[in-house]
């Protein structure tokens, strides 16, 4: 399956930490992304995506977000000296999980610990439960007894035991209605909303971590209000100061 002509993999294995966790294995030398489904392997490089049915390359796709259109977005970076580098590098898409389930499990891994700690207890859980190294389903941790998160384990049981994730994909409902909701998931506070908000395309939420803060705080130590900076990128504005945080992932620093 070949890539849409404003897609990079470079900037969309940059985008955020996935690629560093299961069900992904990055060889950055190459670049290539493997990505361990259920049914099999698919092999992501620079010239498409390899697999052995059409299906997993359909989810391959979806992981990378061929289908997410980012003109709109592009041309608004296109106005702002700090962001112009984004259309160019083609950045703004999100790796995402093959479900919408693994990657609230992926989010909910990252919250108040280390980087260390959430790649130990994924690799973990998807030894434990998963199949070939695919992330295990909604179904099958729903059986389980014990995660290996931590306190966390209380969570994850009840996000496991509760309604399907996957409508969240294709929800058309406004993002605070959705956002609203996603606030009752236990475990979920503001932070891991708007992570998760993310991986469905919906970007106006800034997800405030302490990574988050501490970069802002050196762009701008005399302070400076993420709204008032990022507000005429309206529902991009997420994404906007991400990119902006981020940039020397990029090579844009």
């Amino acid at each position: 399956m070949q890539p849409p002509p404003d897609f990079d993999l470079h900037a969309t294995i940059r985008s955020h930490g996935w690629s560093d966790l299961p069900p992904f294995e990055l060889d950055a030398d190459e670049p290539r992304l493997v990505i361990r489904l259920p049914e099999g392997v698919a092999t992501v490089t620079p010239g498409g995506i390899s697999a052995r049915t059409r299906a997993m390359r359909q989810a391959a796709a979806g992981c990378l977000r061929f289908d997410l259109d980012l003109r709109a977005f592009w041309e608004l970076c296109k106005d702002d000296p700090d962001l112009a580098w984004v259309p160019k590098a083609k950045a703004g898409r999100f790796l995402r999980a093959p479900s919408a389930f693994a990657d609230a499990v992926m989010i909910l891994a990252t919250t108040n610990c280390t980087w260390a700690l959430t790649k130990k207890m994924l690799r973990d859980l998807v030894e434990r439960y998963g199949e070939n190294g695919a992330f295990p389903s909604q179904e099958r941790l729903a059986r389980a007894r014990r995660y290996g998160f931590g306190y966390r384990d209380a969570y994850l049981r009840a996000m496991a035991k509760g309604p399907s994730w996957e409508h969240y994909r294709s929800d058309p409902r406004p993002t605070d209605e959705l956002r609203r909701e996603l606030l009752k998931v236990p475990g979920f506070g503001p932070y891991a909303v708007d992570n998760f908000l993310r991986s469905v395309g919906r970007f106006d939420g800034f997800a405030v971590d302490s990574m988050v803060r501490s970069r802002w705080k050196k762009l701008y130590p005399r302070g400076r209000s993420m709204e008032r900076r990022f507000a005429r990128f309206g529902e991009w504005r997420g994404l906007a100061m991400w990119l902006l945080i981020t940039r020397e992932w990029y090579g844009a620093a």
